[in-house]
């Protein structure tokens, strides 16, 4: 477990904070102040006693536990700082907080409240002496005193908005929208413009539910105010559906500018909503500040693996900016979404580095390292293993050894595509995959050699859905060899779903107790195939249709048997035969009343039969 920060540290880092804002808003010494805190020299007059007499020894005392000591010698700091012609505003910051939070720890909160009014009395506008005279007042339920303490405040410093701020920061925090609102309505007929508590605005119209107002005062804000971007999206990704096309309309207005639209980005993708994400930020003019913003919603887009989006996102970087980052995230998005011709043309695309800070500018060979195993990897879902081979042996010269090494991947998945095991080996020996078990394990599956394939598989570090589905199936058999499965596999490799599916159909029955796996496998291969025409709901898969009650029917106590109701009920469903999807449901429901699957398969219900909204509904 890492260490505990020291309490002196973790003052001093809040101090720092403290007097920028004080610096922001214009108090007196705060550039004095801010160095203070970072442990710089403050004046000529700071001396290195300052920093360990009382202040020391306060911070000492309260960390140790010793409130009461901790008590005096905050004190005695506050005493020194406010003698005549003494007064230094960091330092009756300090004692006035470090009092605060000790008396709240020993339970004697209202005790600093005539130690404010007494720093109050010599410094009227004392922004830290007002902050937790109101914070105190509001704490301890004294209504009517916070009222008169913030109306004290409001005279003290005249139009300065930092009376509202705080007053109705505290009002919301306490729960208590209503008065928050009227604080806040005061503020706008009296201090005019609202811009500069428009923050505060928002999170009312939060708590109130109002989203079209708040999203209107975010986006005002951002507009001075950039760094509550994240305030922003905390409060309006809770937004209900119902109301989100509210928010869109708001941060969509004209004119266009990058903030409102990144956080418009930045909801949609937190809703699930990828490609609207892109097309609101695709939509700001193109510049330095939108390319950093599309790079940084390009990872993001690909850790939700939104991968046709981050393909655009990415390729719109590369198109801007022509580096090779970009051009390498760009292909390997399209290669992961499905398409690999457009995985191979991004990644054979010749563009001059936009400039010297582009690794390839400083290094070609980078180029080739990086954008060469997307290009066999491509060739090889195009069935192209003989092309993957030439451009890597024609590639050697400008590839060291642990380069070399990491095409030996690519290549061997490029030959199993193509159905030649023998060439997918050969490629293994001699690569650091001889010895990977993901790698071994699916020659050996190819190859029918169950025994070594599950032995192998069952090591490999990665959990893709296909290596999830074989090691799902041979837990199921004991069998030692089957070529047919093997086969059946290899054809799933090489995209040929209906070979696999067939294969899978035919060898069924001779698996034993792996009989519903295997016919599961082939039932989500069919399934996929779902076509449809503009405007037309997709069509029941007709040939899973026939395994999803193959295996109800024989193999009902199974656990694929409640995923084959889930399964087809779905299909019904989407297909729009909503009473023959419910009677499916309801069997589930009925008959397999320990399935995992239950809560699935209520929600599926609840909302064909009209219990949950639509809109809401995802599977």
């Amino acid at each position: 477990m890492a260490a505990r920060p020291s309490l002196r540290t973790y003052f001093r880092t809040a101090a720092i904070g403290l007097f920028a804002a004080l610096a922001c808003m214009g108090a007196p010494s705060a550039r004095v102040s801010v160095a203070h805190a970072q442990g710089k020299p403050a004046s000529a007059t700071a001396s290195a006693a300052d920093t360990t007499d009382s202040l020391g020894i306060a911070l000492d005392a309260e960390e140790k536990g010793e409130l009461k000591k901790a008590v005096l010698a905050y004190r005695a700091v506050l005493q020194r700082a406010l003698q005549p012609g003494g007064a230094e505003g960091d330092r009756v910051a300090l004692a006035l907080l470090g009092l605060e939070r000790v008396w709240a720890e020993t339970g004697a909160r209202d005790s600093i409240l005539p130690v404010a009014q007494r720093v109050l009395s010599l410094r009227p506008a004392d922004p830290v002496a007002r902050g937790i005279q109101l914070r105190t007042l509001v704490g301890l339920g004294r209504d009517e005193d916070a009222r008169v303490a913030f109306n004290a405040w409001r005279r003290a410093v005249g139009s300065d908005g930092a009376p509202f701020r705080e007053y109705a920061r505290l009002l919301l925090s306490a729960g208590r929208a209503q008065a928050a609102d009227s604080i806040l309505s005061e503020a706008g007929r009296l201090l005019g413009a609202a811009g500069m508590l428009s923050g505060e605005v928002a999170q009312l119209h939060v708590a109130l539910g109002r989203w079209s107002a708040a999203t209107a005062s975010f986006r005002e804000t951002l507009a001075s105010q950039p760094y509550l971007e994240t305030a922003a999206l905390f409060a309006l990704q809770r937004a209900p559906i119902a109301a989100r096309d509210s928010i869109r309309t708001v941060l969509m207005a004209q004119p266009v500018a990058l903030q409102p639209r990144r956080l418009l980005s930045s909801l949609e993708l937190s809703w699930g909503e990828p490609r609207r994400a892109w097309t609101s930020l695709s939509a700001v003019r193109a510049d330095d500040s939108t390319a950093a913003a599309w790079r940084e919603f390009g990872e993001r887009a690909e850790f939700a693996q939104a991968w046709p989006v981050a393909r655009e996102v990415w390729q719109a970087v590369f198109e801007r900016r022509g580096d090779l980052e970009a051009q390498t995230h760009s292909a390997q998005a399209a290669l992961n979404a499905g398409d690999a011709n457009g995985a191979l043309d991004l990644a054979t695309r010749a563009t001059k580095p936009a400039s010297s800070r582009d690794i390839a500018a400083r290094d070609p060979s980078a180029r080739i390292r990086a954008l060469l195993p997307i290009e066999i990897a491509a060739l090889g879902e195009l069935g192209r293993p003989k092309d993957a081979q030439a451009r890597l042996d024609a590639s050697t010269a400008t590839l060291d050894e642990a380069s070399r090494a990491a095409m030996a991947r690519p290549l061997v998945g490029a030959w199993l595509r193509s159905g030649d095991v023998e060439r997918a080996r050969a490629a293994v020996k001699g690569s650091d995959l001889a010895d990977d078990d993901e790698t071994a394990g699916w020659l050996a599956l190819y190859e029918g050699d169950l025994t070594t394939a599950r032995k192998r598989l069952v090591r490999a570090d990665t959990k893709r859905s296909e290596l999830v589905d074989a090691l799902g199936l041979l837990a199921r058999t004991r069998v030692q060899t089957s070529v047919a499965l093997g086969q059946a596999f290899l054809a799933l490799a090489q995209h040929d779903s209906a070979a696999a599916s067939a294969r899978f159909v035919a060898l069924a029955d001779s698996l034993g107790e792996a009989a519903p796996a295997v016919l599961s496998l082939a039932s989500r291969i069919e399934g996929a195939k779902v076509i449809k025409g503009a405007n037309e709901k997709p069509a029941v898969p007709p040939k899973a249709m026939v395994l999803w009650d193959r295996i109800v029917a024989q193999y009902g106590k199974s656990p694929e048997a409640p995923e084959a109701l889930l399964a087809s009920a779905r299909a019904l469903r989407d297909a729009g035969d909503n009473p023959a999807a419910i009677a499916r449901l309801e069997t589930l429901l009925v008959d397999y009343p320990e399935s995992a699957l239950l809560p699935q398969a209520r929600r599926d219900l609840e909302r064909l039969r009209g219990q949950v909204p639509p809109s809401g509904f995802q599977s």
